[in-house]
């Protein structure tokens, strides 16, 4: 152009293109932006807007979700922190500790992350910048919500959703959106998640944001999974590995594929879902180039653990849970060690090594109630009740069984479509919960 566009409007332009890459989920792209920006500002001395491009490249890298990509995020962190310093820059301060709290959580190293998430929420909220607010409040969130802390992850969720929008952060309001559905799952608040969900995936579609498109669709498969309906979940799962791999993005493919393969554990293919899970396990430790290893493997060894048990393995299935279980206790997991201890508890159920599975059911379902986690609550209880029953204490056999059918029938009062409810109390592992109340009732 005659006269030439100033190097300071150009960084901005830049640097405006580069957050619509992001929106639409094209980092490639965005990092591209964000280099050009780098360039111009260290070519124009620039120093504080060099600044804000290593930040911003930090988090571009960041958001591909690929290992691989993990050290960039690292460095320009660390470079955009030694500028902010330099330069008094508080934006920028606040941006690369959030980015480097980020790269504590790929470790998994969650209390290290809050920490540097905090400090940069502190000086954001002080100086007011909203859409760091907003981004720090989604990772907090997030945590929260791996930690099994529903109930501090809905707020802080709702309020990323909140800064996020009064500053036109449609990534960020979209990132709360999916995090604050897990949480109303995780409490059995079907109708608040479903709306969360609707909500999400509308507003992700209008945005071209296929990544938030795949995360909600794995979560409908989930939130289906949850109530019995694997008919549902299935067509939820296929869908999210294909816009998974449509759009080259790992964390939605390897979600689906657990979600599948718990389904066709479900639906009768204990064989077919046990060869899905040990071939995504080794993906995962091996090949996989996603940035949270180690929550896809506390994941998919639970499931990995329950085929073995379904096909007859009840010696693999329990070293593959206590490994998984020691991974869940590293990161404060508290679903999965919940999890983990009921895998085991059912193994030693299935052994008769009663009062090994007394031990591990019984701190499964102190967890789940501790947490607020209905799913986890009736299956700990029902397979207490069992164990219980196998020592002839008949008295808190049918404490036990009955805590499971309450919580069933309080679940199945806030799944407010019809079918979905109808289906939830006529899978088989609900009517054997109800049986077993009935036969203690009698006994």
């Amino acid at each position: 152009m005659t006269p030439p566009v100033a190097a300071k409007r150009l960084v901005e332009i830049r640097q405006k293109r580069g957050q619509v890459w992001m929106l639409l989920s094209r980092y490639p792209e965005a990092i591209a932006e964000f280099e050009q920006m780098l360039e111009i500002t260290r070519v124009a001395g620039i120093r504080r807007g060099e600044g804000e491009a290593l930040a911003d490249l930090a988090y571009a890298h960041w958001m591909t979700f690929s290992s691989e990509h993990i050290p960039y995020t690292k460095k320009f962190s660390e470079e955009a922190l030694a500028i902010a310093r330099e330069t008094d820059d508080r934006r920028v301060l606040a941006k690369s500790l959030s980015y480097l709290g980020s790269v504590y959580q790929v470790e998994g190293d969650l209390a290290e992350a809050d920490r540097k998430l905090e400090e940069s929420l502190r000086i954001s909220q002080e100086a007011g910048f909203k859409d760091i607010v907003a981004l720090n409040q989604v990772w907090l969130a997030a945590h929260a919500n791996w930690r099994a802390e529903f109930r501090k992850a809905i707020p802080l969720c709702r309020k990323a959703e909140q800064a996020a929008g009064e500053s036109h952060d449609g990534l960020s309001e979209l990132i709360a959106l999916a995090f604050c559905c897990l949480a109303h799952i995780g409490l059995g608040e079907y109708a608040e998640a479903l709306a969360v969900i609707n909500e999400g995936l509308s507003k992700a579609r209008d945005r071209e944001n296929t990544f938030i498109v795949g995360r909600l669709t794995n979560t409908l498969g989930w939130f289906h999974q949850e109530l019995g309906d694997f008919t549902r979940a299935i067509e939820y799962d296929h869908e999210g590995h294909n816009l998974g791999l449509s759009a080259k993005n790992p964390n939605v493919e390897i979600s689906s594929l657990i979600n599948l393969g718990f389904d066709h554990l479900n639906l009768g293919e204990p064989a077919r879902a046990l060869a899905l899970f040990e071939e995504t396990l080794v993906r995962v430790e091996k090949f996989f180039v996603s940035a949270h290893r180690w929550r896809w493997a506390i994941h998919v060894r639970a499931y990995l653990a329950e085929a073995l048990l379904a096909t007859g393995e009840p010696g693999k299935a329990l070293i593959t849970a206590e490994h998984g279980l020691a991974q869940a206790r590293s990161t404060g997991s508290v679903k999965y060690i919940g999890k983990y201890h009921v895998l085991k508890g059912q193994i030693a159920l299935e052994a008769r090594q009663w009062g090994q599975a007394e031990v591990d059911l019984s701190e499964a379902l102190r967890l789940a109630q501790e947490i607020g986690y209905p799913t986890l609550t009736w299956q700990a209880a029902h397979l207490l009740a069992r164990t219980q029953a196998g020592q002839t204490k008949m008295e808190d056999a049918f404490a036990s069984a009955r805590l499971a059918a309450e919580t069933i029938d309080a679940m199945a009062a806030r799944i407010l479509e019809p079918a979905v409810q109808r289906t939830f109390l006529a899978w088989p592992r609900i009517e054997t919960v109800r049986d077993e109340v009935d036969r203690l009732r009698r006994s």
